[in-house]
């Protein structure tokens, strides 16, 4: 009852504050490598079923996985320790018009990014952020984006550790059938995305 009262509020009240940011593709990463025994995958079909452990639909990841989009994981051993997607077109934005946010020619998007509490505080996410965005840059890819709560210093470490940088502050409020987004651009792709989001 207490889950289906709090998606209840959601719905009626919702309010977001996020820092978009972009890594530029072009230029060489970081380098960061994951601790020593632990490995980067893109899942598979039959992988999809972990995404339970994080938390995640099962039915949706294989939709994303179907619309050609990826699925990433860190294993130890066959021990998935962190998850994160990344969408190749369009992105699922709760802020954009329709919750789909149509991405910039050449950009992807890292999104629902977790990483296990037992496998936190040991450089696993920043290392796999720096390690898709290497292997998207091969595939072809210019810039990849991905936003974080601007309240949560941990996650924004993650990004600036992988070689990104903030490029934009979003705000969006919503009441019942109202919404609002406001985009302050900070360079680099932050006016385009402005454009797609407000």
């Amino acid at each position: 009852m207490r889950a289906v009262a709090r998606r209840l509020r959601k719905l009626a009240y919702l309010r977001e504050e996020h820092v978009w940011y972009e890594r530029d593709l072009g230029l060489p990463g970081p380098g960061l490598e994951l601790p020593g025994g632990l490995q980067l995958v893109r899942a598979a079909e039959e992988q999809v079923g972990i995404v339970e452990i994080f938390g995640q639909d099962v039915n949706q990841a294989r939709e994303r996985l179907a619309a050609g989009n990826d699925i990433w994981l860190v294993l130890e051993g066959e021990r998935p320790l962190f998850l994160c997607f990344t969408f190749r077109a369009v992105a699922p934005v709760i802020a954009a018009r329709n919750g789909t946010l149509y991405l910039p020619a050449g950009s992807a998007c890292l999104e629902d990014a977790v990483t296990l509490p037992e496998a936190r505080g040991r450089g696993i996410a920043s290392a796999a952020w720096s390690a898709i965005g290497d292997e998207l840059g091969r595939a072809g890819f210019s810039t990849l984006v991905a936003k974080t709560e601007t309240d949560n210093a941990a996650s924004r470490r993650v990004a600036e550790n992988a070689g990104f940088r903030a490029v934009a502050v979003m705000e969006h409020q919503r009441t019942g059938a109202r919404r609002r987004t406001a985009v302050q651009p900070l360079g680099g792709l932050g006016d385009e995305l402005a454009s797609r989001l407000s």
